[in-house]
């Protein structure tokens, strides 16, 4: 092993996809015999792992800066990579909209809040530049081509969306999917909701179901259900949803910001990537909409190579795992 450990840095408490990535990758790493420890932040506080992330079943460890060990940092963490003076640093790009706090609402609002997360200290004063000499994890196509922009090469690291795409559950969704679903369009409440209202004022002949609340099984079950899912957030990584969505037989809308722009981390026709910003755009919602309610079976058939994509990411996650444990 190139390590004497690896400490992977998390914000305590914290119950999205980020915090769950984290414990998925310190999970892999000590499978492949790599001891590899969850550290908390902040650091001189106690914490416990979240229930839903007890299942990982990883280690806990205590922030120690010493030659030989490797330290991971999420991107909302890069004053504090910054910090490190004896062991490696990596830095995990999930969201580069995190970093840069960019929501594309407004350009103005996006500059305050990078400014204040700058004047916290919680940015480098020298932006991108003060980072090339980390290494650097990309979770998404996306985070790659904006290192990329910056000098910065990224070397790949995308999680596996969890539960969904193990064996046995793969083998039993095989029976489970069903031959009739509803003319239903699913949507992520807290992703381009101001998006979402304008296309529920405009189709109030159709229904749409907003994903809140649900566990794992809940969430299943309303992907089997309908037809559609949309998703027109700023997309800062690689979203679990529409892969999520798309595993379960849904077809994907999604606008075109973030990394559902390329057609690496969102590998589906155009067609189905529609300019929130465009004056057609709603119209062109309503026909691919109607579309695909119309002929689901043959709309269903342009995601076939999407899903495959998606049921390839827990090999790939394991190959990348063991390329970064390789140095």
């Amino acid at each position: 092993m190139a390590y004497s450990s690896v400490l992977v840095i998390c914000p305590a408490n914290a119950m999205t996809a980020g915090p769950e990535a984290l414990h998925q990758l310190v999970a892999e790493l000590n499978a492949q015999g790599q001891p590899a420890a969850i550290v908390y932040h902040p650091f001189d506080r106690p914490a416990a792992t979240p229930e839903p992330y007890r299942k990982y079943n990883v280690p806990v460890g205590r922030y120690d800066d010493v030659a030989g060990t490797l330290i991971v940092f999420p991107e909302i963490f890069p004053t504090l990579a910054l910090r490190v003076r004896h062991a490696r640093v990596a830095i995990w790009w999930m969201s580069v909209n995190n970093y840069t706090c960019v929501r594309y609402e407004s350009a103005l609002r996006d500059r305050i809040r990078y400014t204040r997360n700058l004047l916290k200290g919680r940015r480098p004063w020298r932006g991108m530049a003060a980072l090339r000499g980390l290494t650097h994890l990309a979770q998404s196509h996306y985070a790659e081509l904006y290192l990329r922009e910056h000098g910065i090469a990224g070397a790949p690291l995308s999680d596996p969306i969890p539960v969904y795409l193990e064996p046995d559950y793969l083998a039993a969704l095989a029976q489970r999917l069903p031959t009739q679903r509803q003319d239903v369009i699913l949507y992520n409440p807290t992703k381009g909701a101001k998006v979402t209202e304008r296309l529920r004022a405009a189709y109030p002949q159709w229904t749409f179901r907003p994903l809140r609340g649900l566990d794992r099984a809940a969430l299943a079950d309303a992907f089997l259900g309908a037809k559609v899912y949309v998703d027109f957030g700023h997309h800062p990584g690689k979203d679990r949803l529409p892969r999520e969505a798309a595993i379960h037989g849904c077809c994907v809308i999604t606008g075109r910001y973030g990394s559902a722009e390329n057609p690496v981390d969102v590998p589906i026709a155009d067609r189905y990537k529609l300019d929130v910003r465009a004056a057609d755009f709603v119209a062109r919602f309503g026909s691919e909409v109607g579309r695909i309610f119309d002929d689901f079976d043959s709309a269903s058939a342009d995601f076939t190579a999407y899903r495959a994509a998606v049921a390839r990411e827990p090999d790939n996650f394991r190959a990348q795992v063991k390329a970064l444990i390789a140095g």
